[in-house]
């Protein structure tokens, strides 16, 4: 099975595979040729949150998306060294309400 791989900053090395990757884009064709910001979002986010069960959520902000300015949140499990799937957001505000913050970047 193909896959890329993305170190969390727990330092797990999660994967991407390619079939995870096609189902991503059939749900949300948007992001069609944005598999790297994907990778990126769980290497480097701006904050971590607690999803449901042993989900994380990375959050990552980009100035420039297919669709302008949007958040990318990526859900990830790192008991399971994978990642599950990925969507745009304007209003990460309304995600962090409901969850709780595992990690979140120092302002440089």
């Amino acid at each position: 099975m193909s896959y890329r791989v993305a170190i969390t900053i727990s330092g797990i090395e999660v994967r991407l595979y390619q079939d995870t990757l096609e189902k991503i884009f059939r749900k949300h064709g948007e992001l069609r040729n944005t598999r790297s910001l994907i990778l990126e979002t769980v290497s480097a986010p701006d904050v971590v949150l607690a999803g449901h069960d042993k989900e994380l959520l990375a959050i990552r902000h980009y100035t420039a998306t297919p669709l302008g300015v949007k958040d990318m949140i990526v859900v990830y499990r790192e008991d399971k060294r994978l990642i599950i799937t990925a969507f745009l957001t304007s209003n990460r505000s309304r995600l962090s309400r409901k969850r709780r913050t595992i990690w979140r970047r120092q302002s440089r």
